[in-house]
């Protein structure tokens, strides 16, 4: 067995020798990823999707999508198309430093197009290992699910987080024993067919075959490849890290040296980002064709461990290399392409000088959420909205609360909808967050109304359940007779409230949350999304501003995640501290433009 020292030295050598060739592979695989594969994929789960009868999936919804027969056909599909990438790209590295039958090493042209040709295979090869993964990890799932719902579903979801009760802890236990599970099985599973691509690639196997070579070459070895695929992913994954710390160290000594001239810093920060898009494109390249080179040697090295020497065509390094016309040039190539990389991102930088101030749940760091008391400090905050969460009583009183019960904040656990408004309107809701809010009570939506009537607009979402099937039109009722329809965003994470609630006022502005979804997102029937910050990329954000749709984030409470998500343009934030938000708001107010350009890439240049 190869030592790590050993095993790096020559994976290095290999990729110095062949690095014109990789190099050129690496960019057209980017290319054909980009036109190609990219797109196809999006548009064939995009079609899965609608087969369920809706455009978008999400939140709630995504597991019981998941476990319909269109849902796992889409899994099935959605990680097969993944593994075909991942596939495609070793193939590629591996097919380039392995000489052909006349002795010759492939170009990356080359390379590219046998790949091509052997599509079929290859994805064959990857359709049936996911499909055996995905058929392993079924029954666990559905364990795990049951196993939630018998120790966890009386609880409401938010009051787990918080509030951590015992049978958490049991849950937990479960969810241990079932990773251990998946990693048992499917790690061995992963290492006994680890060598499958390079047999199927150099030894012209068909997938079951190579499947099978695979499991013949691993048997007895399997913990030692583990150790050795282990130690060389945990090295090349520590490249992007050491390159972000360097040049956040590197960004940060500069911007405190530099002179205070607008011309200089720009240069500076121009020439940083292309140096650190280059960086991050070089360690990618390294990334990739370490694993793949990686993976090549250790087929090498059992392969000479079974006396099959004439199977294999080992990578020389005293020769000259023909790389072929393109890849001649390729570090111009890569060069190029950091500067589209910079280019691009820089035209990610749409500050928006109107961000909408949301306070969630009021103000909710320095008071107890969705009382009167968080929601006067919000208003007093500057908050633009307010986003509060209205459920109903047994009695029909709406009222603002988050969970389905009072377990977490009063500890009343009756769900809300099984309780008359006189049981629950004298219980304290504030001292759970702290003894001077002792006094709150849970307030009604009518009160929390008259408190932002002529001060702030109302972010209502709506708390549907099976439970209350009503809401959305005693919502819509009582703000008609408040006479706040004007001022109100109704938001919710279930689109069919949302066209509900247009059936009944079609002027009503409407936003979807989404936490996660599959499917299109843009172009639902909504005037705005409440996405989650994670989901606020760029390439989201310009799919969304193509449909004239806002776009508001959550839950946004540090100054560098607020700054960027006002870089990139986002109409509104909704944030537990709107009084930060305030205070960020203000301060770029006071800025010139190259200012503001340059703020961002304080907080965001790496």
């Amino acid at each position: 067995m190869l030592s790590i020292a050993r095993l790096k030295l020559e994976v290095l050598a290999n990729i110095r020798y062949h690095r014109r060739s990789l190099l050129a592979f690496h960019v057209y695989f980017a290319i054909l990823m980009v036109t190609v594969l990219v797109p196809a994929s999006a548009w064939l789960l995009t079609a899965l999707v609608k087969s369920s009868g809706a455009s978008l999936v999400g939140n709630e919804d995504l597991l019981r999508f998941l476990l319909q027969p269109s849902g796992l056909v889409w899994a099935l599909l959605s990680l097969t198309l993944v593994s075909v990438a991942v596939f495609f790209q070793h193939a590629g590295m591996m097919l380039i430093t392995t000489r052909d039958r006349n002795g010759q090493f492939h170009t990356a042209a080359r390379a590219l197009w046998y790949l091509l040709l052997h599509s079929k295979a290859i994805l064959t090869l990857a359709l049936i290992q996911v499909a055996i993964h995905l058929a392993l990890l079924l029954p666990v799932i559905l364990a795990v699910g049951w196993a939630f719902q018998y120790f966890l579903g009386g609880y409401d979801i938010y009051y787990v987080i918080n509030a951590l009760p015992p049978e958490l802890w049991s849950f937990l236990a479960c969810c241990l024993l079932a990773s251990v599970w998946v990693l048992v099985i499917h790690g061995n599973l992963y290492l006994r067919w680890s060598m499958a691509l390079p047999a199927m690639l150099l030894e012209n196997r068909g997938p079951v075959s190579a499947l099978n070579r695979s499991a013949e070459l691993t048997l007895g070895t399997r913990r030692r490849i583990a150790a050795t695929l282990l130690s060389v992913a945990a090295i090349l994954a520590s490249l992007p890290l050491f390159i972000s710390w360097l040049f956040d160290g590197l960004g940060w000594t500069l911007f405190n040296i530099l002179p205070a001239n607008d011309r200089v810093v720009a240069a500076t920060v121009l020439v940083l980002l292309v140096s650190y898009a280059l960086s991050n494109l070089v360690a990618a390249f390294i990334a990739v064709s370490g694993n793949s080179l990686a993976l090549l040697r250790l087929y090498h090295q059992y392969c000479l461990n079974e006396g099959s020497q004439e199977k294999v065509c080992l990578s020389q390094t005293n020769e000259p290399r023909n790389t072929g016309l393109f890849a001649v040039g390729i570090e111009v190539v890569l060069v190029l392409f950091a500067l589209v990389q910079v280019t691009y991102a820089v035209q990610q930088f749409r500050p928006s000088e109107e961000v909408l101030n949301i306070a969630h749940r009021g103000n909710s760091w320095d008071a107890p959420e969705n009382t009167l008391a968080a929601i006067e400090r919000a208003i007093v905050d500057g908050a633009d909205y307010v986003e509060l969460d209205a459920r109903h009583t047994a009695d029909g009183q709406l009222v603002l609360i988050h969970d389905r019960d009072m377990l977490r904040i009063a500890g009343e656990p009756r769900p809300i909808w099984t309780v008359d408004f006189s049981e629950v309107q004298d219980l304290d809701i504030g001292s759970w967050f702290a003894p001077e809010f002792s006094n709150e009570r849970l307030p009604t939506l009518a009160q929390a109304v008259e408190l932002l009537r002529g001060r702030a607009g109302l972010y209502l979402e709506v708390k549907g359940a099976p439970q209350m099937p009503d809401l959305v039109p005693m919502v819509l009722a009582e703000l008609r007779r408040l006479e706040f329809i004007d001022e109100t965003i109704l938001a919710s994470l279930a689109p069919v409230d949302l066209a509900a609630a247009r059936a009944i006022e079609p002027q009503l502005r409407t936003s979807l949350l989404v936490h996660t979804s599959v499917g299109r997102l843009a172009g639902q029937d909504v005037d705005m999304y409440g996405i989650r910050a994670a989901l606020a990329t760029p390439r989201n954000l310009n799919r969304l501003r193509a449909q004239e749709q806002g776009v508001h984030v959550w839950t946004v409470n540090d100054v560098a995640g607020m700054e960027r998500m006002i870089d990139i343009g986002v109409d509104g934030i909704i944030t537990d501290r709107p009084d930060l938000l305030t205070e960020v708001l203000q301060q770029r107010a006071e800025l010139n433009p190259v200012e503001r350009w340059l703020l961002r890439f304080r907080y965001r240049l790496w």
